[in-house]
């Protein structure tokens, strides 16, 4: 529900319940996966897995209260199930055709009994003798090169299978992180996606193109009967004090949840954090915005 700034004379309606958030599409996209191994022997892990590690898939199918906090997005309700996995054994052209083919940048590496055992991504390929891009050495450098790490680099270089050129040590999720757990793993260790395991066994992944998905099928909280004024306006006074330290120089009014914000903030950008903090505050339908950037003396 979009928040109109100004004072109007014809509000956005509150009672307008918004469509429900739609559910990932049922048709497979660019992630969506096939798998080249047995899927009886990883259905058959993944149900060992399962009744080690019970989980709840009804977490998010019980109604909440209108107005209450929903609970946060995890790994579960974005990620993609039907991975793309390889064997250990899978010839490294067969693994570049599967991704060039289904335009995926990684395949996850898994066991006979479907445990995550590395992967395979773009980068692991992009160093390789069949088109000559294979790490060239001077002969000083030769001289004194760790013969352990030209070992490795040969073997990459000109390895056929799996096991060969796969990342062994490979970050996961689980499927009850929450986003912003996965986003943060993601940016730190500046990864495009994460294989999802229950215990050691693969049975998902989630990338950042999901991330951005959960992002496009948002929806506005659904409420049926308008938040009274007192509390639209102790939310918006709690959201105001976690985006600026000069919360205590603003004063916001709410009346028929019309806001009214006024005072002193320090610069632009924190304005207009305040603004879209007032946006984000259910049962909204205007504000008023009487903020004035307060003037710095010059020493």
């Amino acid at each position: 529900m979009t928040v109109n700034r100004r004072h109007s004379t014809e509000p956005l309606s509150p009672y307008l319940q918004p469509s429900p958030t739609a559910g990932p599409s049922p048709v497979p996209d660019g992630d969506g996966l096939i798998t080249l191994l047995p899927w009886r022997l990883r259905r058959e892990a993944l149900d060992r897995s399962s009744d080690n590690q019970p989980h709840d898939q009804n977490r998010r199918s019980q109604r909440r209260p209108a107005g209450e906090t929903p609970l946060p997005l995890t790994v579960a309700d974005v990620m993609t199930r039907d991975v793309i996995s390889v064997a250990t054994a899978t010839p490294v052209n067969e693994i570049a055709s599967v991704m060039t083919g289904r335009r995926i940048s990684a395949v996850p590496v898994v066991g006979v009994d479907g445990r995550l055992l590395g992967i395979v991504s773009e980068s692991d390929l992009i160093r390789r003798a069949e088109i000559g891009t294979q790490r060239r050495r001077s002969w000083w450098r030769k001289v004194f090169a760790d013969i352990e790490a030209e070992a490795a680099d040969y073997v990459r270089a000109h390895g056929r299978k799996a096991w060969h050129v796969m990342t062994p040590r490979v970050a996961t999720a689980t499927e009850d992180m929450t986003l912003a757990d996965v986003s943060d793993v993601m940016e730190k260790r500046r990864l495009k996606r994460l294989p999802v395991v229950r215990g050691n066994v693969l049975v998902g992944i989630v990338s950042r193109s999901d991330l951005v998905k959960a992002v496009a099928r948002h929806r506005a909280s659904p409420f049926t009967e308008p938040p009274a004024d007192d509390t639209i306006l102790r939310d918006l006074t709690a959201r105001v004090k976690t985006v600026t330290p000069s919360h205590r120089l603003v004063h916001i009014s709410v009346h028929r949840g019309n806001a009214d914000i006024a005072g002193l903030v320090d610069s632009a950008a924190e304005r207009e954090a305040i603004l879209v903090a007032a946006e984000n505050t259910l049962g909204i339908r205007s504000i008023q915005d009487r903020m004035i950037l307060r003037s710095r003396s010059v020493s």
